[in-house]
């Protein structure tokens, strides 16, 4: 067995990563925002509940607390560079979705943008909101959900059409690259 090393126990939402991270958008008074989102999850199925962590100094944190709605749009390889943008920079100091070139769109159910070029999209209502350690919970109830039909079934398609990015720390992403299909053998059960 691989000797193991002590992390810093901030190191356990990395180990709790990679996951296919969202560029979270909000609407407040009319002024759109966009940010990078790697902390999100579900946390439960009926109703239909996900859960986003955010920074409270964060203009996405104001929003969506006073807005009460946010999409998750999920992005693939292809905007990269629009997810580091919408990561790094702040919506207090320009218009991200201008600067990092992403079109939005109207949703189906929340008075949100949803991002164009991203292959699927969750809208949701804010039903509670968590202050834990140096982040806020928000959970929000999915309204609608949409994604590409070719990319996405009951389940994401391991293909090069559907490169869904996931944020590895810094700098650095990634993308799934293999599909592996667990099986048993009979004598194993």
């Amino acid at each position: 067995m691989a000797t193991k090393r002590v992390l810093d126990p901030r190191m356990a939402a990395r180990l709790l990563q990679p996951a296919p991270l969202a560029l979270l958008t909000s609407l407040y008074r009319g002024q759109p925002d966009v940010m990078t989102l790697a902390w999100h999850m579900p946390l439960g199925t009926d109703p239909m509940l996900v859960g986003v962590a955010i920074y409270p100094g964060r203009l996405t944190h104001e929003f969506v607390s006073r807005g009460e709605h946010f999409a998750l749009n999920i992005p693939t390889i292809e905007l990269l560079s629009a997810v580091h943008r919408c990561g790094i920079e702040s919506g207090r100091d320009r218009d991200k979705f201008e600067r990092a070139r992403l079109t939005p769109n109207d949703a189906l159910e929340v008075d949100v943008p949803l991002i164009d070029e991203c292959v699927a999209h969750i809208e949701c209502g804010v039903v509670q909101r968590l202050t834990l350690s140096d982040h806020d919970l928000f959970v929000g109830q999915v309204l609608a959900v949409s994604a590409d039909a070719d990319l996405f079934t009951d389940r994401w398609a391991v293909q090069p059409d559907a490169e869904l990015l996931h944020h590895l720390g810094a700098d650095d992403y990634a993308i799934m690259g293999k599909l592996y299909r667990a099986t048993l053998d009979e004598e194993e059960e």
